[in-house]
């Protein structure tokens, strides 16, 4: 049986959101961090579309078996 981890819970206040706007208000902090969350949604609504429609790019790196990446910058795309 997989046990899994206890979520936490998600914050009003992306961690990001923070860094990027250190002088700004809680209330405009959660309103960005709202934004945020509603374009990645979207995002993710585009990616799910084109892996169903099977119009994603090949990908251009190299995953190695040890886990690092190998970048092929001279690559043509």
């Amino acid at each position: 049986m997989k046990c899994m981890k206890k979520r936490e819970p998600i914050p009003e206040i992306a961690t990001a959101v923070r860094r990027w706007m250190p002088n700004a208000s809680d209330e405009e902090l959660k309103e960005a961090t709202i934004n945020l969350r509603r374009y990645l949604a979207v995002v993710y609504r585009i990616f799910l579309r084109l892996e169903a429609e099977g119009k994603l790019p090949e990908p251009r790196d190299n995953y190695l078996e040890d886990g690092t990446v190998e970048v092929n910058i001279n690559k043509n795309v």
